[in-house]
């Protein structure tokens, strides 16, 4: 992120600071912004499967996450939590293979949010599809605690949207999709449609967008 924005993001935090209502999301708008030292920033990939496309009327089904530092993937802080759901998952089990029975065992969505903002703590978010993630994040801390997440985060299928369109490539249809992304960076197909994998695959897309490659590394 530029200044400008991370001033604008900033302010923002400050103004919702005092009405949220939980102390995980307090510590979460009360984290000092990274300083722009790309190489010594922490990031967390973050990725949601949902009963559907709209924050206001669908619901969160499973949370999936992993850190990057310093270049590598931290497969150790990975986790991946099913939440439980208020109605049933409809016809969104195609996409995500999510039953009813299995949501049912989930966590409750306060616990999983708790622990998504202790990970993300200091930390810049790294989604694919930012603006469907964090519209789904910012409605459910604001239901639940009185505040949206008002955090920094990078968007890689922004980010491959922009590089297209500057070197004035075609855009077929699905092809800011994940897994077509990844292929354009030489990486390896994966299994769609599961948090915790499309969290690390996001990751890996990521590194390789900005490094050329990408590094799954063990915490020392």
């Amino acid at each position: 992120m530029d200044w400008p924005a991370l001033l604008w993001l900033g302010l923002k935090r400050r103004w919702w600071r005092g009405r949220a209502r939980h102390p995980a999301l307090r510590r979460a708008l009360t984290a000092p912004l990274p300083a722009g030292d790309a190489v010594n920033t922490r990031y967390v990939a973050v990725d949601l499967e949902t009963t559907g496309l709209s924050p206001e009327r669908d619901e969160i089904a499973s949370i999936g996450w992993v850190a990057i530092e310093q270049g590598c993937i931290l497969l150790e802080t990975a986790r991946h939590y099913r939440v439980r759901l208020e109605k049933d998952v409809g016809q969104s089990a195609i996409y995500h293979q999510l039953t009813d029975s299995e949501l049912q065992q989930g966590e409750p969505l306060p616990i999983v949010l708790a622990r998504l903002l202790e990970a993300i703590d200091g930390s810049v978010l790294i989604f694919h599809n930012a603006q469907l993630d964090m519209g789904f994040l910012n409605r459910a801390c604001r239901s639940l605690w009185g505040a949206p997440l008002p955090v920094p985060f990078e968007d890689t299928m922004q980010l491959e949207s922009r590089r297209l369109i500057r070197q004035q490539e075609g855009m077929p249809a699905g092809a800011l999709r994940l897994f077509q992304c990844r292929r354009r960076y030489g990486l390896p197909d994966v299994a769609a449609h599961d948090a915790l994998g499309d969290a690390i695959a996001t990751a890996e897309l990521w590194l390789a967008m900005n490094a050329g490659g990408y590094r799954e590394c063990s915490e020392q």
